[in-house]
């Protein structure tokens, strides 16, 4: 945004800027998903990792907010009995050249994080949790690793497939 003053006034005028190239890269993500795998927590040990394992499900979708420099990704699920439901916001950050990732749920949950995409893979880090996206060669399929801090442990949050419907 520009200010000029005229007869001693600000006035603001908006400059046309488009995403750029990093913008372009989360196209990839934009559809509706169908989600399913699945997600361990208690009673994991270093032992057993993959203990007490639950059904994940869900529908996803990644949209692009009018103006293309964010993207809209709305979750609904099931992870065993408990629905899963929310909302994030990624876009890049031109003076930080990071991408960043606001997302917030139904349990109450505030996620912010940075997304990073190196070697055909996107990854996600946070305080508590990070995840990493693996495309398919077609880009219609994305496998999903997640992690997540426990205590000064990592353990392994859940292990999901989505297949793009839309």
């Amino acid at each position: 945004m520009t200010q000029q003053t005229i007869d001693g006034k600000l006035q603001f005028q908006e400059q046309q800027i488009a995403p750029g190239a990093e913008h372009q890269l989360l196209n990839i993500f934009v559809g509706k998903w169908h989600t399913e795998g699945l997600s361990y927590g208690s009673g994991q040990s270093y032992e057993n990792p993959y203990d007490s394992s639950v059904r994940w499900i869900g529908e996803e979708s990644y949209q692009w907010l009018p103006g293309g420099f964010f993207l809209v990704h709305h979750f609904d699920g099931q992870v065993g009995d408990s629905p899963i439901n929310g909302m994030e916001f990624i876009g890049y950050d031109a003076a930080g050249q990071t991408y960043t990732s606001h997302s917030f749920d139904n349990h109450g949950k505030i996620l912010i994080g940075q997304r990073s995409f190196r070697d055909g893979a996107w990854s996600y880090i946070g305080t508590d949790y990070r995840n990493t996206y693996v495309f398919g060669n077609d880009g219609n399929t994305m496998t999903i690793h997640w992690d997540w801090l426990c205590e000064k442990d990592l353990f392994v949050l859940a292990d999901l497939k989505s297949v793009k419907v839309n």
